[in-house]
């Protein structure tokens, strides 16, 4: 009879912690990632929108994201690197980024991202559909960059990250 026990108790084991990880997963608050065509239009027209920190990922002539924070937040940078994002700027990016010419896997989205209760934090342009966002105390911003790897499927080399 322990023998029978003992074979349901892997099975027991796995129904528990995955209710624990739904219960868990239901507490957390999300953030979305929105599209909005107006960010590529004013982007890629080389027209930064106002009210925003501008900040990008990658290398320096060729961003992997470009991302905008409201004032009312503070980013966390660690890898993202703050930038003056003027006309001039925006029309040297835009030029080598091409995305009317991108295919689908490799075009660059506009999107806004929100809390759960609707309030924007910033905007977000990239391949990249989407990242992780925490929010912690004082509305201090964590946005985790895009892989490196994204640069290789973006230009086609199938090598590293140069």
């Amino acid at each position: 009879m322990r023998i029978r026990a003992q074979q349901h108790l892997p099975l027991r084991l796995i129904t528990i912690l995955t209710l624990l990880l739904a219960v868990t997963a239901c507490g957390r608050p999300a953030y979305m990632f929105h599209a909005d065509m107006r960010i590529n239009d004013a982007l890629e027209s080389y027209h930064p929108l106002p009210g925003y920190t501008y900040y990008y990922s990658g290398p320096e002539d060729f961003p992997l994201a470009i991302l905008g924070i409201r004032p009312e937040y503070r980013l966390k940078k660690q890898f993202w690197i703050p930038v003056d994002l003027t006309e001039k700027k925006l029309q040297d990016w835009m030029e080598l980024i091409d995305n009317p010419h991108r295919g689908m896997k490799s075009r660059y989205h506009g999107k806004v991202i929100r809390t759960s209760e609707g309030e924007e934090i910033g905007i977000w342009y990239s391949p990249q559909e989407w990242s992780t966002v925490r929010v912690g105390p004082d509305r201090e911003v964590i946005i985790y960059t895009p892989p490196n790897t994204l640069y290789n499927r973006i230009i086609g080399n199938p090598r590293d990250f140069p």
